[in-house]
């Protein structure tokens, strides 16, 4: 790919970054539709965020993305942000008019969108069980309400986190989720096993916690979908334990594809199709592996 005076510039800003896919992915794609964009990471000091946000409004950027750990604290430097992600309190996405930056958290609509067309699920009829009240756990059971979701349990370790969840989603979305404690197994089991939907968003499952889940493989029941986050491994203790339940299963990858397709759609309409956004996937999740 060669890049010139005329490219546009995509960057993803946050830090760490060396185990990102998305860069990679979003080129690929790029050269694969003939299009002059060039997407790359840049690794932020907290103090250096302003500046570099200053920065790339008057460079040939259109949008860039935002990951961890700014996702917040992007927020003082966007000009204006869609209802859902002020809401949310948290922005992935931001484009660049005019050096006017418009913010946007499309990490829950992803979530939802390869929910609904994976399995058909209606969210006005589904109850939902997450694990993780952090960052993602955030973005999605906040859309999840704001979309119509019936209920929302929500545990967390720390228990602060899930309660505070819970209020913001009853408060400023609908009334319709609670909190179980994650120390208190017999009530988790229960309230697990009622739901049609169970997530882990708590990032257990990942290295170095691989083999570990969340959830007991005891509570999971044939009739339920299990969503986990990570995509790598492709398949954690929570999804294999739910697979041999009979659950149907998806992970991060399909939302992390879906993020990809909204914004390439919403900047440049273009609808490139999921199954040749899960092949340049596959592709540089293993070029990762090998490097």
């Amino acid at each position: 790919m060669e890049i010139t005076v005329n490219t546009k510039l995509h960057p993803v800003l946050g830090k760490p970054l060396k185990q990102s896919l998305s860069s990679r992915m979003g080129n690929r794609m790029y050269e694969k539709l003939g299009l002059d964009y060039y997407r790359f990471p840049i690794e932020v000091d907290r103090e250096d965020l302003g500046a570099v946000v200053n920065g790339l409004k008057r460079m040939n950027v259109d949008s860039f993305g935002v990951t961890k750990p700014y996702k917040v604290e992007i927020l003082p430097y966007l000009d204006e942000i869609d209802e859902l992600s002020l809401k949310i309190g948290a922005v992935n996405s931001v484009r660049v008019i005019d050096k006017k930056l418009y913010g946007r958290n499309i990490d829950g609509l992803a979530f939802v969108q390869a929910l609904v067309e994976d399995t058909g699920c209606k969210l006005e009829e589904t109850d939902f069980f997450c694990f993780g009240a952090g960052g993602a756990g955030r973005a999605i059971c906040c859309t999840l309400a704001y979309c119509g979701a019936r209920h929302i349990t929500i545990t967390d370790k720390f228990d602060s986190c899930a309660e505070d969840l819970v209020k913001k989603i009853n408060e400023e979305f609908a009334p319709v989720a609670d909190q179980v404690l994650y120390e208190n197994k017999q009530e988790l089991r229960e309230a697990f096993g009622s739901c049609k939907v169970v997530m882990n968003v708590s990032g257990v499952g990942m290295y170095p916690h691989l083999g570990e889940s969340p959830a007991d493989k005891e509570w999971f029941r044939k009739s339920q979908i299990a969503f986990d986050a990570t995509y790598n491994p492709a398949r954690t203790q929570f999804l294999k334990d739910a697979e041999a339940a009979g659950c149907f299963v998806f992970n991060g990858k399909n939302m992390l594809i879906r993020c990809s397709m909204i914004g390439f759609e919403e900047r440049l309409g273009v609808h490139p199709p999921y199954e040749e956004w899960s092949e340049i996937f596959d592709e540089v999740l293993k070029e990762s592996a090998i490097s």
